[in-house]
């Protein structure tokens, strides 16, 4: 079994998988150009700019993988925060929070929820402009592959979401994932 395989093998076990596709060159280039257009257009409604290090990160990498996932199917949250609000020092000032952390966060007084799983920090001061950063996350489900390094993942933008998902035949509202790594030679 070739390392591609096996790395596809053992995404695919972990539980809330749904699907497991390499993307081609022709579709990393794709994706790029929506991730891009989605920077320009930037997040909330246009009103923030935010930058997807995770995405690019991924892309970056000499293998990609595109993975759709559902958390009610058993995927995990992510293992980090997967959304940051930054100012332009990359201070964090805000973050979304794991189901797991929201009562801890809610007895905290330098917290303000925005909505149900996001706080801003009160006493963080701010250096310039705010925006939201998707930072590169680990995937820890393929640390343990031999032969592969480098590994990172990023959650992709709505207009990438939706072209990614086109290639798989899935509509459902899932987890789009792309993991990037690199062989070991």
């Amino acid at each position: 079994m070739g390392i591609i395989e096996e790395v596809k093998e053992r995404a695919s076990a972990v539980p809330g998988i749904v699907c497991v596709r390499v993307l081609t060159e022709e579709e990393k280039i794709k994706t790029r150009k929506l991730e891009k257009m989605a920077e320009e257009n930037g997040a909330a409604g246009g009103l923030m700019d935010f930058v997807n290090e995770g995405v690019w990160a991924a892309l970056d990498k000499e293998h990609v993988l595109l993975i759709v996932a559902d958390n009610d199917q058993g995927f995990r949250d992510p293992p980090e925060s997967w959304t940051l609000m930054v100012d332009e020092e990359k201070n964090v000032i805000g973050e979304w929070l794991p189901k797991n952390k929201i009562d801890e966060f809610k007895k905290k007084k330098n917290v303000q929820f925005i909505g149900d799983d996001f706080v801003l920090y009160t006493d963080r001061k701010r250096v310039g402009r705010s925006y939201f950063l998707l930072p590169a996350m680990p995937f820890p489900e393929l640390e343990s592959v031999k032969n592969i390094k480098n590994i990172t993942s990023g959650s992709v933008s709505p207009p990438a979401d939706m072209y990614l998902k086109k290639l798989t035949g899935i509509t459902e509202n899932y987890w789009t994932i792309l993991v990037g790594f690199d062989k070991d030679d």
